[in-house]
């Protein structure tokens, strides 16, 4: 069921799909959008609800507020951020102001990056909007043909929506940080935040409901082939060994649909293969343009297949040259 009504700013393509996990667990499934949205996790409790991850925009919060009101009318207590990227945590003012006394938990680590690298990068995406719109407008005047119009003029609606949105952003930081681990104890569940090591980023937050099976990622685990821009591709897979010796059944994943274990393991099986490959080559002398040359082909069989179920998010081949430079860069 997609969610579509709104309050306040005009949403633009911020939809969602609720898809249920466990009683009163549910996954907001983000669909493809202008500005990429996170899943969100919703977990009812006693005496009110935790939710993961807020997206890149507050209209985009608004919409999950929205429909979290149709599934429950307990309040927001805790708003938890899985990571500092900017698509997982731009949406945190809404929450506060729909909920007062609602807190924002993360672990320190990723709070200390919020305020070291995304506020600066909330103001990278205030310069970089006036030349995509100028870009846009210039495509418009430019287009060959009526439908390629349209489909221009829809996206420089979204971008010219953004940035209004981006320049009036209150960001609200975690209230709330760990270290480790932190538990959350109601009557009727368990919720375990937990620091397991360095992966999509150095501070990445797992989140664990043991009683109904189920962890939430964040985006150390996503049904596409994943960003490395900020993380550590050769401590991804240990981290990863330590969330598999949980008890689980679902994994609410930072982008596509929930999934099971199997996943997990392909998802390892990607990071450990890619790794190995780039060191191999870097050991042997290659330079970068050889390993990008090589490495491709040699996990196309396994890998390529499965990476590629989501066409409308970033293609196998392109994630794939991205994580090998990062690779490189730290093994070399």
């Amino acid at each position: 069921m997609d969610c579509c009504a709104h309050e306040g700013p005009d949403p633009g393509d911020a939809k969602f799909e609720i898809k249920k996990l466990a009683d009163g667990v549910w996954a907001a499934v983000a669909a493809p959008a202008y500005k990429v949205n996170c899943n969100t996790a919703i977990i009812e409790t006693d005496d009110g609800v935790v939710v993961v991850d807020t997206h890149s925009k507050p209209s985009a919060a608004r919409v999950v507020v929205e429909r979290l009101r149709q599934l429950t009318t307990k309040p927001v207590r805790y708003v938890v951020n899985t990571h500092f990227h900017w698509d997982h945590w731009h949406g945190n003012e809404v929450y506060p102001q729909a909920y007062p006394g609602a807190e924002i938990v993360t672990n320190q680590i990723t709070r200390e990056a919020m305020l070291r690298k995304g506020l600066k990068r909330i103001q990278d995406h205030v310069r970089l909007s006036p030349p995509e719109i100028a870009r846009l407008t210039t495509a418009i005047a430019a287009a060959g043909s009526a439908a390629e119009r349209a489909k221009l003029e829809a996206e420089l609606r979204l971008a010219e929506a953004y940035f209004a949105e981006v320049r009036a952003l209150k960001p609200a930081l975690p209230t709330i940080a760990f270290e480790q681990t932190m538990k959350l104890y109601r009557r009727d569940r368990e919720i375990h935040l937990l620091h397991l090591g360095r992966a999509h980023t150095e501070g990445d937050v797992f989140v664990y409901l043991p009683k109904e099976k189920v962890v939430i990622t964040g985006d150390a685990v996503i049904g596409w082939t994943p960003y490395m821009g900020d993380g550590y591709p050769e401590d991804w897979v240990g981290t990863l060994d330590r969330l598999a010796q949980l008890d689980f059944t679902h994994i609410i994943m930072g982008h596509g649909d929930p999934a099971g274990r199997e996943w997990l393991r392909t998802f390892r099986g990607y990071v450990h293969d890619m790794v190995e490959a780039v060191r191999r080559e870097a050991a042997a002398g290659a330079t970068l343009d050889e390993v990008k040359q090589r490495v491709p082909g040699a996990l196309a069989a396994a890998y390529e297949k499965p990476f590629s179920a989501y066409p409308d998010y970033r293609p196998w081949r392109a994630g794939l040259l991205a994580n090998i430079e990062r690779t490189y860069a730290m093994v070399s």
